[in-house]
């Protein structure tokens, strides 16, 4: 399995897959929607953001979308992992700590100094974020009114 980064082909092909799993990723509290999608990732790709990919065979077997924190808050140079997926037939095999600790290594090499990432409750990547050292620092609370 090698792990690079993606090309221009390959991100735009990447682009349209974020979209299409937002609803797994989110544990169904977002719907996959295009342009609800090109609304969320296009401006993180036009900034900075990119893909790390893992190819199997000419295959891509998953992604991890790194890139530049804007968050306000932060006063340390921060970098985001935006989105983490790994296919079903690779999964349980390692492939996703492998993407992490490769997004990791990569923002720890272009400066930044602390990592952020959002994970929803019950998303089994959790714990995979905890075993590398993530910790919980906010809560996000959520109301629907009608």
């Amino acid at each position: 399995m090698i792990i690079r980064k993606a090309d221009q082909n390959e991100t735009n092909t990447l682009l349209y897959m974020t979209i299409n799993v937002m609803s797994e990723s989110t544990m169904g509290l977002v719907h996959n929607d295009v342009q609800m999608g090109m609304n969320m990732f296009v401006p993180l790709l036009n900034s900075g953001s990119y893909y790390l990919i893992a190819v199997d065979q000419n295959q891509i077997a998953g992604w991890v979308l790194i890139g530049p924190d804007f968050s306000p808050v932060n006063v340390q140079k921060t970098g985001s992992i935006t989105s983490l997926f790994v296919f079903p037939f690779y999964r349980k095999i390692g492939l996703g700590k492998q993407l992490m600790q490769s997004a990791i290594q990569q923002l720890k090499a272009e400066g930044f100094q602390k990592v952020m990432l959002n994970v929803y409750t019950g998303n089994p990547a959790k714990q995979l974020y905890e075993n590398l050292g993530f910790t919980d620092i906010s809560t996000v609370m959520e109301l629907t009114i009608t």
